[in-house]
Formats: C-alpha cells, sequence, structure tokens
C-alpha cells in the first residue's frame, strides 16, 4: 500500500492506493503436418503486446520457463524484494 495526499476544491485527503501493474500474455500455437515426412512440428509463440516482444519457441518446455522468467519479472516489479 502506497499513501497519498489527495486535494481537491480546499479539502485535503489521505488516501492509501494498491498499485497494480496489468501485464497480458498472448500465446500462440500452430501445428503443421507434413504428408511427404509423415511428421508434425509445432511452433509456438509468447508475445507481450504491451513492450512488443516476441519470442518464438519450437518446445513447449522452453515456451513455459520463458514464461515463467517473465512472471517472476514480473512479480518483482509489484512487490520488490527487501
Amino acid at each position: 500500500m502506497i499513501g497519498v495526499f489527495l486535494a481537491v476544491d480546499g479539502y485535503t485527503a489521505f488516501m492509501t492506493t494498491n498499485p497494480t501493474i496489468n501485464c497480458t500474455f498472448i500465446i500462440r500455437s500452430q501445428a503443421e503436418y507434413s504428408p511427404a515426412s509423415q511428421t508434425l512440428s509445432v511452433r509456438l509463440m509468447l508475445e507481450m503486446p504491451a513492450t512488443g516482444q516476441h519470442r518464438g519457441f519450437v518446445d513447449l518446455e522452453a515456451l513455459l520457463t520463458a514464461l515463467r522468467i517473465e512472471l517472476v519479472e514480473t512479480h518483482r516489479q509489484i512487490i520488490p524484494s527487501e
């Protein structure tokens, strides 16, 4: 919680605010089947619209690791370590 003073039309009030950070993560997946080689390839993408950043993956575990890192960093921004 953060305390702030608010002054409106001669009135002053002390208010507490609870800052939040909203983050949107988009996960896209695409599966392609090749009849010639009878193989399935999967492409995964992690996008962060707020920053325009996007990363591609061919392995689900790598995508989940990257997502975990992003979520931990977001958590650190909201609740800084002491």
